[in-house]
């Protein structure tokens, strides 16, 4: 990996740290990584045309270095890598909430900037393209999709047929809580995933970058926060998501998404398609379904504040909670 950075870059590292998909490296006091670069190649410009504009608009992100060819990827052993380089402030932590509230500010505040200018023909385009513009079709075609595999495979996997029905019960209430919105808010960068364990280097990396509503990143960090965090108290838990909903001032479609995603059970698909592909147990699904009860509290309870506050369908099984 040395020599090829050496010959694609003109970098010449004297360590470098391989981890998984990624190897971290300094040169002339300047930190880069070298990351594997697995999604779909056709949105590779559209991703640098995207962390340009942030860039643009001040807004930190890790920079893509192009290549000595002057290209965004670069084939090392068959496989395609980009490097980034990163600034000297991002230091080695996990991200809190906090963190991720700023984001999402400076991401409000760049588009206000680029409306001011008139000049959104070629960010229209690029929202456009990484965009999650139909919720509501994403997740039906994807429990459409989930329901056909299960019932192909399900007799391979005793926990997952077991458990398999009541989460998609969940994303169908999910669905049905989006289907009351007429449009969805996407006008702002979110995450592809971010959770508990994420750190700054995740927040900040152009790669794992999308559009979306400015709330799916941090029901992503609560349900995660809530299935997989050790010594969680949940009192604490809620009162912490009470706090972070009256502070953030969304519309009451963003409340509405915001329920929906704590409602549509990622973890649970997430976890799934690694058994199927065999990198996770099927035991590990235990971790989920032990904490059902609990998590149908929590939603509960949510539920409940929010009708305080908000116009919002009942929901027939979590009145009966």
């Amino acid at each position: 990996m040395k020599n090829a950075i050496q010959y694609y870059y003109n970098l010449y590292p004297d360590d470098i740290h391989q981890k998984k998909s990624r190897c971290s490296f300094t040169y002339n006091q300047e930190k880069y990584v070298l990351m594997l670069y697995s999604d779909d190649i056709s949105l590779v410009k559209v991703i640098y045309d995207f962390h340009i504009f942030l860039l643009n608009n001040g807004i930190y992100v890790h920079q893509i270095i192009l290549n000595r060819n002057s290209q965004i990827l670069t084939t090392i052993n068959n496989e395609e890598y980009v490097l980034l380089k990163i600034s000297s402030n991002i230091i080695k932590r996990l991200i809190n909430l906090n963190d991720i509230k700023n984001f999402s500010f400076l991401i409000i505040k760049a588009n206000q900037r680029e409306n001011h200018k008139n000049k959104r023909e070629k960010t229209n385009d690029i929202f456009k393209i990484l965009g999650r513009e139909n919720l509501f079709l994403l997740w039906s075609n994807k429990n459409d999709h989930l329901e056909y595999q299960i019932s192909q495979i399900g007799l391979k996997y005793h926990l997952i047929s077991e458990s398999f029905h009541y989460y998609i019960g969940l994303g169908e209430t999910a669905i049905q809580l989006i289907n009351q919105i007429p449009t969805a808010n996407i006008s702002s960068v979110a995450h592809k995933r971010l959770d508990y364990k994420s750190t700054l280097f995740d927040l900040y990396n152009p790669l794992n970058l999308i559009i979306d509503s400015r709330v799916r990143d941090a029901a992503e960090f609560f349900k995660s926060s809530f299935f997989y965090k050790k010594d969680l108290e949940n009192e604490k838990f809620e009162q912490t998501i009470y706090s972070f909903l009256a502070s953030s001032r969304f519309t009451n479609e963003e409340y509405i998404i915001f329920f929906a995603r704590m409602l549509y059970p990622t973890y649970y698909f997430d976890l799934y398609e690694l058994i199927i592909i065999g990198k996770e147990n099927e035991e590990a699904i235990k971790k989920i379904t032990s904490k059902a009860a609990d998590y149908e509290i929590l939603l509960r309870n949510i539920y409940r504040y929010y009708r305080s506050f908000i116009q919002i369908d009942p929901i027939e099984w979590l009145e009966k909670l």
